[in-house]
């Protein structure tokens, strides 16, 4: 029987170990998942090079996305929008919330409208550290 279903429902009972040991899983969604479902998207994969300023593997959520699109439609290369906020994410932080996540600001458009927008670093689902470019209020 496969230990994962679509969707991430568990079909196998897994125990945790340490502060929830002893108490058993019964969802997890992966990052790979969020990818296949659209709420992520991968943007180190489609535009290596526009996100060569990290060194670790970077996605966006399909908000941020959207912002990318709307620029893309009034004729902005995607790898440009892209790149400026890979730019400003790491040369114009406005505010760290804490020594994984910080705020900064971007026009998307180059030279449109700002939006602010946060990054965060965590673990994947390898634990390898990966970037995710989200709207302030996402996690």
């Amino acid at each position: 029987m496969p230990e994962k279903m679509k969707g991430g429902m568990m079909s196998k009972s897994k125990k945790q170990e340490g502060l929830w040991e002893g108490t058993e899983i019964i969802h997890t969604y992966t990052r790979a998942q969020a990818i296949d479902d659209g709420v992520l998207v991968e943007l180190s994969v489609l535009y290596p090079n526009d996100t060569r300023i990290f060194k670790h593997p970077v996605a966006c959520t399909a908000r941020v996305w959207s912002l990318i699109e709307t620029a893309h439609k009034i004729d902005q290369e995607y790898g440009t929008t892209i790149w400026d906020i890979c730019f400003m994410a790491v040369n114009c932080q406005t505010k760290q919330i804490d020594p994984s996540t910080v705020l900064f600001r971007v026009g998307i458009p180059l030279g449109g409208k700002e939006h602010t927008l946060k990054i965060v670093c965590g673990p994947g689902d390898d634990g390898k550290p990966v970037m995710t470019i989200m709207l302030p209020y996402e996690d």
